[in-house]
């Protein structure tokens, strides 16, 4: 199968240079997580995501934020090179160029898994057993906001599970979840300074600079107050076919695995499953 069969054509784009009220107005409209990034004669320079934007309050130049690593491929290449490129970088997206490096297209692992996974009835014969993780950091319901913020991004996921005192699943918390309630305020910071040298004049005993910074504030509330309650799992011995076809139905990246009455065992990603078109 190629790559043009299943990429989204003509993907909405940032032109550089640019500024982070301009790409937030953006992702609002369009309701996506990250656009390319070009320069001024349409060429690929990079990826912006919401949550890197998010994250830099303070930064306002769009080109200080943005991801130029990013992996690429071509209409005609075959959808194992595009998913090995995807599993390799670590990122969810590869950007369809054209020979002259302009963005013509994009192609996500939620592309993947809607429109070839779903679809393919052969991998009802598959189980998720090979592919889910089995080591998943979680917080617990009584995790205030901004250390649970701390904990998503520490484990590079977008969602994370909130377990209850007995260590069973209650919910999960994305980043959306997290960020929905956040504000950007100004505060102002104090940092000591040094003379550069003994010849230096130093008018006061103890100097100090005295600066505007943009911080993200997260309300002071649990996460169980913020936390989507109606999880939707998967068992260890789900197929693959099942566990694309709910991730399609309720438009969530990862389902947790559980054993039991909510006994949490695991957690299997969209990334996790698309490794069977390479036979990983």
């Amino acid at each position: 199968m190629r790559v043009k069969t299943l990429m989204t054509k003509d993907p909405v784009v940032i032109q550089l240079p640019a500024s982070r009220e301009y790409a937030l107005e953006l992702f609002k409209k369009h309701k996506v997580r990250s656009f390319p990034v070009v320069n001024r004669e349409g060429k690929l320079v990079g990826i912006i995501s919401i949550k890197n934007i998010l994250v830099n309050p303070d930064e306002d130049q769009l080109a200080m934020l943005i991801r130029r690593d990013v992996p690429t491929v071509k209409v005609n290449d075959d959808l194992k090179k595009a998913v090995r490129k995807i599993l390799d970088s670590g990122y969810r997206r590869v950007v369809v160029v054209d020979d002259e490096g302009r963005p013509i297209g994009i192609l996500t692992v939620g592309d993947i898994v809607r429109r070839y996974l779903s679809k393919n009835e052969k991998l009802r014969e598959v189980s998720i057993e090979p592919y889910y993780q089995r080591n998943v950091s979680v917080v617990w319901r009584g995790t205030p906001l901004k250390a649970a913020l701390k904990a998503l991004l520490l484990c590079n996921a977008m969602a994370i599970p909130v377990i209850d005192d007995d260590g069973n699943l209650i919910g999960m918390v994305d980043e959306t979840d997290l960020l929905h309630d956040s504000e950007v305020i100004r505060v102002i910071k104090q940092t000591s300074l040094s003379a550069s040298s003994e010849e230096d004049w130093i008018l006061e005993a103890n100097p100090t600079l005295i600066f505007e910074k943009a911080e993200l504030q997260l309300p002071k509330k649990p996460v169980e107050e913020i936390m989507n309650p109606n999880v939707v799992v998967a068992t260890p011995h789900m197929s693959v076919y099942d566990v694309a076809q709910k991730m399609v139905k309720y438009e969530i990246e990862q389902l947790p695995v559980i054993r039991g009455e909510g006994e949490l065992i695991g957690i299997v990603r969209d990334m996790d499953i698309i490794k069977v078109i390479l036979g990983r």
